[in-house]
């Protein structure tokens, strides 16, 4: 459904049982609507929402659904509050671009299956969650289930990341997307405490990918942090702009202190930098996708 109004009100005939995905994009639809509707799609399986307004709260309970999308570019504040989603696999934040997202606000109150999440923008990053409520974030709250996650930062400060992986203590492969922003990532929140361990870097996070990686000092220092601190890392990715050979790889090998990684098993792997988001968005509706950060073509 898209470039519609929707009426204040819906009689009862607002019921699709057999539906499994459905897409909103730039509609205008009262918060009470948008409730009724989705709860006559009983099949609902995936759930896209792009530029809707008129509903200051999008509130999500679903039985069936294993995936939510929604990506919000106005300046009208919209909150996503996912009540009871039983079965919500992954959680999409599409982007174009570097200036979008800002005004989201996403309430996490029971979704237990949560694995792929992002990506979140790190500097405005407002994800809330609680299994019993709703709670401002803190140390307390965390993501257990979340495998995936992906985050978009300006690279000028590494400790909004670390202190935003403190949500996940079982995360297996972390996205860092790198971007441009007219604020910078250090007014997000406090210093990263090294004192206070990292759980996932010492149990759980195998892959972890940049993007794009151009190589200056801001990104070779959030790569170091990963090579040296993360335990049991298989793999981590550059994806940079120019070509690699043997030399570059070494020269790249010498900065980010290989020899002294954290993981022995780490391999280390250089590639051509592929834009993903409009891949994101292309294949939204796809669950049999694993990974939805993952580049589908790589050099």
């Amino acid at each position: 459904m898209s470039h519609c109004s929707f009426p204040n009100e819906i009689g009862p005939s607002m019921n699709f049982p057999l539906l499994k995905q459905l897409s909103f994009m730039d509609v205008s639809i009262p918060e009470d609507v948008f409730h009724d509707l989705l709860s006559g799609c009983h099949a609902l399986e995936s759930l896209y929402v792009s530029e809707v307004f008129g509903v200051g709260c999008l509130r999500i309970s679903s039985p069936k659904i294993r995936s939510i999308s929604i990506r919000h570019t106005s300046m009208q504040k919209t909150e996503l509050v996912i009540e009871d989603a039983p079965r919500l696999v992954r959680l999409l934040i599409p982007y174009y671009g570097s200036c979008d997202n800002d005004c989201v606000t996403i309430r996490v109150v029971r979704a237990p299956k949560l694995e792929i999440l992002g990506p979140l923008l790190l500097v405005v990053s407002k994800l809330l969650v609680s299994q019993v409520g709703i709670s401002p974030v803190g140390s307390a709250n965390s993501m257990h289930t979340v495998k995936i996650l992906a985050l978009r930062s300006s690279g000028h400060e590494l400790d909004p990341v670390l202190n935003i992986l403190r949500w996940f203590p079982c995360l297996e492969q972390l996205y860092v997307i790198f971007h441009e922003h007219i604020e910078e990532d250090k007014k997000n929140g406090p210093q990263y405490d090294p004192l206070l361990p990292i759980e996932c870097l010492q149990t759980h996070l195998k892959r972890v990918v940049f993007r794009p990686f151009t190589s200056n000092e801001k990104q070779y220092e959030f790569a170091r942090f990963f090579v040296l601190n993360a335990e049991v890392l298989n793999k981590v990715e550059f994806e940079g702009f120019g070509g690699y050979n043997s030399v570059s790889v070494a020269y790249q090998h010498r900065f980010l202190r290989v020899e002294n990684r954290a993981s022995q098993d780490a391999q280390f792997e250089f590639r051509r930098y592929i834009r993903t988001e409009h891949q994101l968005v292309e294949h939204i509706h796809d669950l049999s996708v694993a990974d939805p950060f993952r580049s589908h073509r790589q050099d």
